[in-house]
């Protein structure tokens, strides 16, 4: 089975964390995100676009140089379909995006949200299976990542670079993972998926009971981790100015 795959630099320097670098920085990487994705959205070849960012070893970086990837892949992941199968069982009951309801009633509620913006917000997942998961939806509906504008870019660099530098200062320089989960390349348009971003700190790992069983241990409420990461103060850390907390 073949695939593309890519890797994007993020920084010259080799010990920059992208968390720590100029929004505007952050920027031009997502910008290069959405050129690659509506490049190889284009080939017949490719079902689903997975894009990705692994830091330190614990999260499965295997270079020092900081990077993220995409890998593009000829079938759509079970995991992705289950996903869709899940988004699109709650639109034919219900009517409307299950991801539009979730984030309205998030922010409505406002005790798992980190940050919210002109166009996106960060909150800690309900129910989470690790510490501190976190999810970062666009406001506006969208299944695909391909169909961001210059102004959400923008917007999306401020919030993603926020949170790493929230992580980054609160957590210690955690090892995580980040995905851009984005519905597969023909759902562009599709009334019933929502992407969004999922940033994942490995704070802990999956011992016997959760190979076992399939469940989940999780000590750290998702209110709490939010109240937390609200108050987590990245100032003196990171050189950018106009970053919002």
């Amino acid at each position: 089975m073949g695939h593309h795959c890519h890797r994007t630099g993020e920084a010259a320097d080799h010990s920059r964390y992208l968390g720590l670098l100029p929004d505007a920085h952050v920027a031009s990487v997502l910008q290069v995100f959405k050129e690659r994705y509506n490049t190889l959205s284009l080939d017949q070849r490719i079902a689903h676009i997975t894009l990705f960012k692994n830091h330190g070893v614990d999260a499965g970086a295997s270079l020092q140089h900081p990077h993220s990837q995409l890998i593009a892949t000829p079938v759509i992941p079970s995991q992705v379909r289950h996903r869709l199968f899940e988004a699109l069982r709650h639109y034919d009951d219900v009517g409307e995006c299950m991801f539009c309801h979730m984030v309205e009633r998030e922010v409505e509620d406002q005790t798992r949200v980190v940050i919210k913006s002109e166009h996106f917000v960060a909150m800690e997942v309900f129910a989470s299976a690790t510490p501190f998961a976190t999810h970062i939806f666009p406001l506006r509906h969208m299944a695909s990542f391909g169909d961001i504008t210059a102004a959400e870019i923008t917007d999306l660099a401020r919030v993603l670079r926020t949170m790493l530098a929230k992580l980054y200062v609160g957590l210690q320089n955690p090892d995580f993972n980040f995905t851009i989960r984005s519905g597969p390349v023909e759902y562009a348009g599709a009334r019933h998926f929502h992407w969004y971003v999922s940033v994942i700190p490995r704070l802990t790992c999956a011992a016997g009971f959760e190979l076992g069983s399939g469940m989940f241990i999780n000590t750290v409420l998702p209110e709490a981790a939010a109240d937390f990461l609200r108050n987590v103060a990245i100032d003196k850390a990171v050189g950018a100015s106009g970053v919002g907390q």
